[in-house]
């Protein structure tokens, strides 16, 4: 019943993705007209659209790199390859699921089929996005200091920098939490417990010993393993790095966007901030890729420096990061699904647990 649920939720929000896609184009077609598309196409640097669409590719990839970097020690015998597929299916989810949700569940699950034990395919999946989420409050940090007071100038965007300032203290507070169950093992698990004895009580959860037990001993498993990875700073810092080119890569494809329609009149920090704070905004919708809330906040921003050319912006960027990363993934999906149903799980290669491998998780530089 759970999975027919989640199906149809699913179905449903692509649904959604694809009457947003729909609504986005006939808008254009309505506005704009397709003479004048025409000629503003006609005129762009098609270079500049090539290099934006590399962008997201480089993305991607780095994506699968850092993933990779945090699977590897705790899963030695995971393979590159797999994990690029893993990282475009949790692109794909988190593109159709709200608040960007459900690539990490997705991405867990492919890993167990491929007989990755749970607690060591959490402790990688936490791992990453502690890090993701650390050196996002960094990077967001720097282009509030950097273009804050840049922003605030122009009234038209003074209410969304004020969304921008709440959507990074939520961040943060995000992480805070994060870092905490990471490292506050005594805590975190009395936290757990005091949750699984309130939804007993108002009669959510059943079996409330076998859950306690089994939630224990995953958050121990987690807890020796990530205190393994943490000792191991200088591996979690190029994560961190790689983490914040992969995100400049991303930011970057709304410059591209701007220098194919050969403007001027900004700069490639501002452009970057702009695509940093729009991000921020869309990551607290609680709806499918923040449908409405992305493209109405690129809008506000990159109209400062588009002019009429930012409609055409919006659905080169929406298709782009959005649309793109959907279909690609969705295709990555249907392979995953058929290469891991066809590897039993007694003939994959798996890492049991911590005593087999000598009490902690193995680590080795050599990641690829």
């Amino acid at each position: 019943m759970k999975s027919e649920k989640g199906i149809k939720t699913n179905l449903f929000n692509l649904i959604l993705v694809a009457f947003s896609l729909i609504f986005l184009v006939v808008y254009l077609y309505c506005v704009d007209g397709v003479h004048d598309i025409a000629v503003v196409m006609s005129k762009a640097h098609l270079g500049w659209l090539f290099i934006a669409l590399g962008c997201v590719f480089v993305y991607w990839f780095l994506e699968a790199c850092v993933l990779h970097m945090a699977i590897k020690p705790v899963h030695p015998s995971q393979r590159f390859t797999v994990t690029l597929r893993l990282a475009m299916i949790g692109q794909y989810f988190n593109c159709i699921t709200p608040f960007a949700s459900g690539g990490q569940p997705a991405q867990a699950y492919f890993l167990v089929k491929r007989g990755a034990p749970l607690g060591e395919a959490m402790t990688a999946l936490l791992t990453k996005f502690i890090v993701y989420q650390l050196t996002m409050s960094v990077y967001f940090l720097t282009m509030l200091i950097l273009r804050f007071s840049f922003f605030m100038n122009y009234p038209v965007v003074k209410d969304l920098m004020l969304a921008v300032l709440v959507g990074f203290v939520l961040h943060t507070v995000v992480t805070a939490m994060l870092i905490a169950v990471a490292f506050f093992k005594n805590g975190t698990i009395r936290t757990a417990n005091i949750l699984i004895n309130i939804l007993t009580k108002i009669r959510i959860l059943k079996n409330p010993e076998a859950k306690r037990t089994f939630v224990n001993k995953e958050l121990e498993n987690f807890h020796d393993q990530f205190k393994f990875m943490s000792r191991h700073k200088m591996h979690l810092l190029k994560m961190g790095l790689l983490t914040a080119v992969q995100l400049t890569a991303y930011f970057l494809i709304g410059n591209m966007l701007f220098l194919s329609f050969r403007l001027g009149g900004a700069n490639t920090l501002t452009l970057i901030a702009s695509q940093a704070f729009v991000l921020m905004i869309a990551a607290f919708m609680p709806i499918p890729g923040a449908i409405g809330a992305a493209e109405g906040s690129f809008y506000v921003f990159f109209n400062l420096f588009f002019g009429s050319k930012t409609r055409l912006a919006v659905v080169l960027w929406r298709l782009i990061t959005f649309y793109l990363p959907i279909l690609i993934g969705l295709i990555v999906l249907m392979i995953e699904k058929r290469r891991s149903s066809n590897l039993p799980l007694e003939q994959t290669p798996v890492v049991d647990e911590l005593s087999a491998t000598g009490g902690e998780p193995i680590f080795d530089e050599k990641l690829f």
